[in-house]
């Protein structure tokens, strides 16, 4: 069972005070997605994970609300791009992963760590039940992802499997040409990298019987 509370978060970058959900207990008790998104039993924790000040904006992970500095630029570009929009309409405090991951991006975080944030707000958007903005986190999932393993980023041991979610998200996408291709370049990348063996058998299964949900 996943349970909550109600945090009390000061922003660090404007000093607003604001109420966001914490998760306390969770489990992973639930069905395993093709793109390695384990479900919980019950509710689903993954919209809990990233929260948005109400007044600036400002959006990330518990950690990143700890006090800390920003460069002017940065200060700069969530008060001139994210602000207004704040101002204009009610944002969702839990689960706005696009802020998140502009707020990453402007704080220097690599296509590595991108992909992962527009990862998981394609699972937000999954179990929210909206499938067109699952489908725009996706797309920019996959492409971070590209550009991570283009660039090295991600440890030779887990190459085959960013290969095979690449192959999955596109898969998911409708673009099954591109999809076998990233499926083909797991198994390869396990071979000369290493990893999971089980990568392998799902990249296979996936090529021959594709499922969403194993």
């Amino acid at each position: 069972m996943t349970t909550t509370e109600t945090h009390r978060f000061t922003c660090p970058l404007c000093g607003n005070m604001f109420d966001s959900q914490l998760i306390t207990s969770t489990n992973s008790f639930g069905p395993l997605h093709s793109d390695f998104y384990r479900e919980a039993a019950g509710a689903q924790p993954i919209c809990l994970f990233v929260h948005t000040c109400t007044n600036c904006g400002y959006t990330g992970f518990e950690g990143d609300f700890e006090p800390q500095t920003f460069s002017p630029d940065f200060t700069r570009l969530v008060t001139e791009t994210i602000t207004p929009e704040v101002k204009k309409r009610k944002i969702e405090v839990n689960g706005n992963y696009y802020l998140a991951a502009l707020c990453a991006q402007w704080r220097g975080a690599s296509a590595q760590q991108l992909g992962r944030i527009y990862h998981m707000g394609a699972w937000c958007c999954r179990m929210r039940g909206d499938k067109e903005k699952e489908k725009f986190y996706l797309a920019r999932a996959v492409e971070d992802f590209e550009k991570a393993l283009a660039a090295g980023q991600p440890s030779p041991d887990t190459r085959a499997m960013y290969a095979y979610i690449i192959g999955d998200i596109y898969r998911r996408l409708g673009d099954s040409g591109r999809a076998k291709e990233w499926y083909g370049r797991a198994g390869e990348m396990l071979n000369a990298f290493g990893g999971e063996s089980q990568i392998r058998e799902y990249a296979e299964r996936q090529m021959k019987e594709p499922k969403d949900v194993f």
